[in-house]
């Protein structure tokens, strides 16, 4: 099997037991005891959810384009990232964020949201076929000497 069929293969069963543990903390709702049960179940998803990222993180590096891969991620990780957002949300209005036990969990859940995120970006221009185009008259901009340093704006 190749490189990438393997890859494919890891994302679908990190995203199942991503989604699992979603569902198990989606269970734990608003009740008495969700502030005991919240911390375990929100570590649960952030292992599969790291190895999904992981393996994200992995394709946008690689120095080769398979774009039925990128595809894929893409297609796997946008739900999971939308599921992790409202989890987040509803932790954070139920104030699940100010307490000790439930807090810090929550936080590592959000700090690999943000990277899943940055990959979906990187994701969505590596098949967005407009962005070899605008870099190539960005660099065409550059070399014609039409572009500032960054410091001298500030």
């Amino acid at each position: 099997m190749s490189t990438s069929g393997i890859v494919g293969e890891e994302i679908v069963k990190q995203a199942a037991l991503a989604s699992a543990a979603l569902q198990e903390i989606a269970d734990v709702g608003a009740g008495a005891n969700a502030r005991q049960l919240l911390p375990g179940a929100v570590l649960a998803m952030i292992g599969p959810y790291s190895a999904a990222k992981f393996f994200a993180e992995r394709v946008v590096q690689s120095g080769t384009f398979n774009a039925e891969l990128a595809q894929s991620l893409y297609t796997k990780l946008l739900p999971l990232e939308r599921m992790v957002d409202d989890v987040l949300a509803a932790a954070r209005q139920r104030g699940y964020f100010d307490d000790p036990d439930a807090g810090e969990p929550l936080r590592w859940l959000e700090t690999c949201d943000e990277q899943v995120k940055d990959c979906m970006v990187a994701l969505e221009a590596m098949l967005d076929p407009k962005v070899d185009d605008l870099m190539a008259a960005a660099m065409e901009e550059h070399q014609r000497g039409e572009t500032v340093p960054l410091d001298s704006i500030l």
